[in-house]
């Protein structure tokens, strides 16, 4: 199982009927790689150089990024060349290293509420021609952050896209369909970590699912040692949210998975439905509300450690709570 979920999406230039941008997402044990390749130029030539940079990762996806940069630029010394960032996500050590050479544009979307978005060193270069100094980064990421990778074919400013609630197949269509440039190949890969690979993830779709979500909670807290009364707790906390996903937005997602930074568990409940309107309102005491999450709440939050909502009108809702053992 991959530590990610992701989605692509691009385009050739008008008029021609392959595209010089390409992009990979390659498991391995432990991890997974991410790349964007963009061979210089368009049409046949720059499509086979990005195809020979998308061979030799695809031979090596646990190598290390530099290595990785060194082996394409041996590889492709034949060709015309391609630029391309590249991301090793390491689940066990929960850190990501990513590494520019060229226009290919790379952030990082924190799930985070209010934290800032980092972007890879884009540095200038050709790989296969001429390599700038090499100086990858390591990152710790945690679950629910979002890497998006985009060629030049896709303007700047596409950051607002990201959105907790939106599937990185959502927010890689979406880029492209509005960030498109008309004078070039497009292309976007957007990877959303998932954390270590025992996560567990739940489709929501009606009553019976609350019962289901209640089991596997009750099933991961005591895997990780909980006593039982902190398992009803979190089990109650975590049923109750997902019976007003059923209830208001009809649809969504859980995420089961072991907390990062100390031993507990955390759960991640998603939904497509109408949104909250005023949050400080939901989380008090008695509020119901049919506009989305809303009854439950303020007693799911007495229950948990942690409570975290990021919610947008009309989109949708993410809960994320966290126990921990004490």
């Amino acid at each position: 199982m991959s530590c990610l979920s992701w989605g692509c999406a691009g385009h050739p230039l008008a008029g021609e009927s392959s595209s010089g941008d390409r992009g990979v997402v390659l498991p391995f044990p432990g991890g997974a790689l991410v790349a964007v390749i963009d061979g210089l130029g368009h049409g046949k030539d720059a499509c086979l150089a990005s195809e020979r940079a998308e061979q030799v990762l695809s031979g090596n996806p646990a190598g290390e990024v530099t290595e990785l940069v060194k082996l394409c630029h041996t590889a492709l010394r034949t060709t015309r060349g391609a630029v391309m960032s590249l991301a090793s996500f390491d689940a066990e050590r929960g850190t990501m290293t990513w590494l520019g050479v060229g226009n290919v544009e790379a952030i990082l979307v924190r799930a985070e509420p209010g934290a800032s978005a980092e972007a890879v060193a884009m540095r200038g270069g050709t790989i296969g021609y001429m390599l700038p100094p090499l100086h990858p980064r390591t990152l710790v990421v945690h679950p629910g952050d979002t890497l998006v990778l985009a060629t030049d074919g896709i303007r700047h400013g596409f950051r607002d896209e990201v959105r907790a609630m939106r599937e990185p197949q959502e927010i890689a269509d979406a880029i492209v369909a509005n960030w498109s440039k008309a004078d070039d190949d497009a292309y976007a890969i957007v990877a959303r970590y998932l954390g270590l690979v025992d996560a567990t993830k739940i489709d929501i779709g009606g009553e019976a699912d609350v019962a289901h979500v209640r089991i596997k909670t009750r099933d991961a807290a005591h895997g990780l040692g909980f006593a039982g009364p902190d398992v009803e707790a979190i089990a109650t906390a975590v049923s109750e949210i997902v019976r007003n996903v059923v209830e208001h937005a009809h649809h969504g997602e859980v995420v089961l998975r072991r907390t990062r930074d100390r031993v507990g568990l955390a759960v991640v409940v998603r939904d497509r439905g109408p949104g909250i309107a005023d949050i400080a309102r939901a989380l008090e005491d008695h509020f119901s509300t049919g506009r989305g999450l809303g009854c439950g709440l303020s007693g799911a939050r007495r229950l948990v450690d942690k409570l975290e909502i990021d919610t947008q009108v009309g989109v949708g809702t993410v809960v994320t709570i966290e126990k921990w053992l004490r």
